[in-house]
């Protein structure tokens, strides 16, 4: 059985660590069983974070990026017409982003916002101008209010075939490639059975598909959305959800 596991919110809670009791669950579960990580943080964002176990596969940008024996693989980047369509909409409503090619990075974030303490922070990569970006394989549109959320879904979703996201609470939309999510990458992997852990919509498809699932209470806006799925849990209760589930 593998064992899947979303990052940020799920079993780290500081966007720079993973506590060390849900840590250590993690190496002895490893030893019984394949433990593979699935972020939304493209690869290079997600090894840092994971370094006792960089071994194991991680899946990163959503799904739009994998690395297996730490070889890179790009699932499937935007394609040039959806991306030449976001980058038309980011200049005329002056939004801020983050824009991943396969390594570099291009961001312009002009309010305070978490995510930029979880960009490269290994400082491996190059941060270059959005015109630079000759090949994304996933895009985040940064503080959007509710209204904005929802007219920027609606005209990416007519005009795109982008794969489209939005967080609760964050005002954030995450764009990958056509069928690009956590789910259809595990799939790709020739996963079929499996226990999943995360905490939110990006984690929805992976989770509902899964042999067991557990979801991670770690944001209130979307507490509801956990009596679907098998197990219910505190971010303080994880490593012991972990210790239960390998039995």
């Amino acid at each position: 059985m593998h064992y899947i596991f979303d990052v940020d919110g799920t079993i780290s809670f500081d966007v720079r660590t993973i506590g060390a009791a849900i840590q250590a669950a993690l190496v002895v579960l490893n030893q019984q069983h394949p433990v593979w990580f699935a972020s939304a943080r493209p690869i290079r964002d997600l090894m840092p974070i994971v370094p006792q176990l960089d071994q194991s596969v991680l899946i990163g940008a959503n799904g739009a990026m994998v690395s297996r024996d730490q070889q890179i693989q790009v699932m499937a980047p935007i394609t040039t017409a959806d991306f030449e369509v976001v980058k038309q909409l980011i200049l005329s409503e002056n939004l801020d982003y983050v824009v991943d090619g396969r390594w570099d990075l291009a961001v312009k974030v002009t309010t305070p916002n978490s995510i930029l303490h979880q960009l490269d922070p290994a400082r491996q990569a190059k941060r270059i101008s959005l015109a630079e970006i000759d090949e994304s394989v996933k895009i985040i549109l940064l503080g959007l209010s509710s209204d904005q959320q929802q007219k920027i879904h609606r005209q990416l979703s007519a005009e795109t075939e982008l794969e489209i996201v939005g967080h609760a609470g964050e005002g954030n939309l995450d764009l990958t490639a056509r069928k690009i999510n956590k789910l259809t990458t595990l799939r790709q992997l020739g996963v079929q059975d499996y226990v999943a852990f995360g905490n939110d919509q990006n984690d929805l498809k992976m989770l509902t598909q899964a042999t067991t699932s557990v979801w991670i209470n770690s944001k209130p806006k979307l507490a509801a959305l956990g009596s679907q799925f098998d197990y219910q849990c505190e971010p303080a209760d994880v490593a012991a959800m972990i210790q239960q589930l390998s039995c």
